[in-house]
């Protein structure tokens, strides 16, 4: 397997080339980025010295790279609006003049940039882009990605399927999968789910706020993976190697490190292990090595303490604005009893009197989908759900169900891009089955997930409000605005201390205003290519 490993500065490589690094990823935090957005993660859910600082720093890794024979990848991994992408399309330029490999990317609308740009530069999806089945593997390779790092949350046999998937397609990727470092139980894309609403405590805490205050769940949020912080969830040195032989066997390639910003002692020592450990027979010598290396027993990457990616996904058949929510995708039971109920609830009252969104979020001048259409929201789907025959099954579940409501318009809202993808092309299927027996419109709708929201009420056990106080900030728009922690059953400590109840939409208002769905024109032209029909935001 090829161990890709993080480097932080060039005097580095030597190093991890002679401990047998196959290739190296990086990141930078120019002073143009921290002047306008501050010391947050928010170029590359990295913050500090995780990252180089200039560009000729980057320019001396790469020659360093060069000389050993080393690929080095560049993480431009967070989720952007569409005035970043300037400065971020113009660096990815530099870093191929420099002789760069590649980019770790996530967001859609960078993707459609560099395509757009003919950029020669290599492409890799990032895991926080949550691509977990064939589709959405397709969807990115039509924009240049080359390899897929897969998400944490799924097992070697999982993956397999995907690959064994595309490749009957005609569609192959290079796969990898995080083997050390970083674990995290608010995995990959959904992190955004639970944190990192705003940007960096600010300088100068006597200055004036302006606007509205930022209400959040975190208001001490530190770094990407919470080091630094007292968390007892956390693992110093979480470890795959006794996954490596079955990730290899289904066709994963790369094996990454996390551990951008750690000491070099750090990773050299687990890149050391990994490579003995793939020498070994089997588990309980692997296990032995672990103890001898690291001093204590071995903490597995994967398994039980790897959070489902149905985590943040709302369980409850009915929204508090009158939404159905299909969110336990990977169980195909739960999935389709939700799809029983959907008549059910689409009677009730509180469904009846719902409005809905706050205005801004969904494209209403496109009737007639109206404000109180009804929303089902699907997690992504495994590649299991999405089988041609189990799919079909569930189309003609959810035609049943479409044929026992009133007249009404239906959002089926997907949360990745494989899943939103194959919707999209299901319509016309699902209208056709559908016949003369519904009168209603349907439309394929982006999610959170993809949109950038916050739903985090799963993780309230994370959550204290004692660690919580105020906090000046600069809000995505670079303002200065207090952060106030926001529980999560409807109450808020405001500024004087004093408990209120919470506004409605109140962190989907945030985002309204901070990361518009409707300003981000590449994010959603790239959506719309893919899908083959224009895409909306739903939330």
């Amino acid at each position: 397997m090829v161990y890709s490993v993080p480097v932080n500065t060039a005097s580095e490589v030597p190093v991890l080339a002679a401990a047998g690094a196959g290739e190296l990823y990086c990141s930078l935090q120019e002073p143009w980025w921290t002047e306008r957005y501050g010391e947050h993660d928010s170029i590359s859910r990295r913050q500090g010295r995780a990252n180089f600082a200039s560009r000729e720093e980057l320019a001396a890794t790469v020659t360093a790279a060069q000389a050993h024979s080393l690929p080095l990848f560049l993480a431009l991994n967070g989720q952007y609006d569409e005035h970043q992408l300037d400065y971020l399309t113009d660096l990815a330029d530099a870093f191929e003049r420099m002789g760069g490999a590649g980019l770790i990317v996530r967001d859609l609308g960078l993707l459609y940039r560099l395509e757009e740009r003919g950029s020669r530069l290599r492409r890799a999806c990032s895991l926080l882009a949550v691509c977990a089945n064939a589709p959405s593997v397709e969807a990115y390779a039509s924009l240049g990605v080359t390899r897929i790092v897969f998400p944490r949350f799924m097992a070697a046999e999982e993956i397999g399927e995907v690959l064994r998937a595309c490749a009957r397609k005609g569609v192959r990727v290079e796969a990898e999968s995080m083997v050390f470092f970083d674990k995290c139980p608010l995995v990959d894309g959904y992190c955004t789910h639970y944190h990192g609403v705003s940007y960096p405590e600010r300088t100068g805490a006597d200055a004036e706020l302006v606007g509205e205050p930022l209400y959040a769940f975190d208001t001490a949020y530190r770094t990407h993976a919470c080091l630094g912080r007292s968390c007892d969830y956390l693992e110093p040195y979480p470890c795959a190697a006794c996954e490596l032989d079955r990730l290899r066997a289904v066709g994963v390639g790369f094996g990454k490190l996390g551990g951008r910003g750690r000491p070099l002692e750090e990773r050299v020592r687990a890149l050391a292990f990994l490579k003995t450990a793939e020498g070994l027979p089997g588990k309980e010598e692997r296990k032995h090595l672990y103890q001898q290396t690291f001093g204590q027993p071995c903490a597995c990457y994967y398994g039980a303490r790897t959070q489902s990616p149905t985590a943040i996904e709302t369980m409850s058949s009915l929204g508090q604005e009158g939404r159905v929510y299909v969110g336990d995708a990977y169980d195909g039971a739960r999935l389709r009893a939700t799809i029983r109920e959907i008549p059910h609830v689409a009677q009730k009252p509180s469904y009846l009197t719902a409005r809905g969104l706050p205005r801004g979020l969904v494209d209403e001048s496109a009737e007639p989908y109206g404000r109180d259409a009804l929303t089902v929201l699907v997690g992504p789907l495994s590649q299991f759900e999405l089988d041609p025959q189990r799919w079909g099954e569930t189309l003609r579940l959810l035609c049943q169900s479409l044929a026992a409501l009133r007249p009404t318009n239906v959002h089926l809202c997907a949360n990745d891009v494989g899943t939103l993808t194959t919707l999209a092309r299901s319509l016309e299927h699902i209208e056709e089955l559908l016949g003369t027996a519904w009168h209603g419109k349907l439309r394929a709708t982006a999610g959170p997930l993809l949109t950038r929201g916050d739903m985090p009420a799963e993780f309230e056990h994370f959550i204290s409000p004692d660690e919580n106080p105020p906090r000046p900030v600069w809000d995505l728009d670079g303002m200065p605005r207090l952060l106030v922690h926001s529980d999560i059953v409807g109450k808020r400590v405001t500024a004087e201390g004093l408990a209120s109840e919470r506004p409605p939409y109140l962190l989907w208002d945030h985002w309204v205003r901070q990361m518009a769905y409707g300003r981000r024109t590449s994010y959603r032209l790239a959506l719309s290519r893919l899908a083959g029909i224009p895409v909306s935001a739903e939330f």
